[in-house]
């Protein structure tokens, strides 16, 4: 079964679902790839062949793809995260990464005006998060990314208004009907709530 899911999914969304599975049906062996969620990200593995199933951004500004189903797992809230104990956390430099957000969240961003221009872009959710942790700035992340978050940085709602991704799946229309695909799906909603 094979499982394309971008990092934050893969680390904390997926072992769960796994564990599951391997437990239910022995019989099924999950190969895993991260894959950027850029571009076509992990749908378009899915697109091209190269995955079974792919844990995606999905809805709003990312829709499934036609040539896809798919469903949402999880709505999750983006928070600021900061160095714990710093006095003025919104002055802070902003880190980021380049598959941080959707349109809808950079609509969202752009409208907030105590936000400044990324001053650091880093590869990914971990290093943004370890460059947090260090006090070298500030970060917008949505909740898979900051599971785990150590006792060094602080987690800030952002109110009412913030923004929110989807994380769900997406599968071909044949696939979604085979047992190894049913299965997994259902491990990653119970995973997913």
């Amino acid at each position: 079964l094979r499982i394309a899911a971008f990092r934050s999914a893969a680390l904390h969304l997926l072992p769960p679902a796994l564990e599951r599975l391997r437990a239910r049906h022995p019989g099924i062996e999950p190969v895993v790839r991260v894959v950027r969620e850029l571009g076509r990200g992990t749908a378009g593995e899915v697109l091209d062949g190269r995955a079974d199933l792919g844990i995606a951004t999905v809805g709003g500004s990312s829709p499934v793809p036609d040539e896809l189903v798919g469903g949402v797992l999880r709505e999750e809230e983006y928070a600021l995260v900061h160095p714990a104990g710093h006095p003025a956390p919104r002055t802070l430099p902003l880190l980021d990464w380049a598959e941080n957000c959707t349109s809808y969240t950079r609509e969202w961003w752009a409208a907030q005006d105590w936000i400044p221009r990324a001053t650091v872009e880093a590869e990914d959710d971990g290093a943004v998060l370890s460059m947090v942790s260090a006090g070298l700035g500030m970060a917008i992340m949505p909740g898979l990314s900051l599971c785990g978050a150590p006792d060094s940085v602080e987690i800030t709602a952002l109110g009412p208004e913030r923004p929110t991704r989807s994380v769900g799946y997406v599968t071909t229309p044949e696939l979604a009907r085979s047992a190894a695909v049913r299965a997994l799906i259902r491990e990653l909603r119970e995973s997913g709530a």
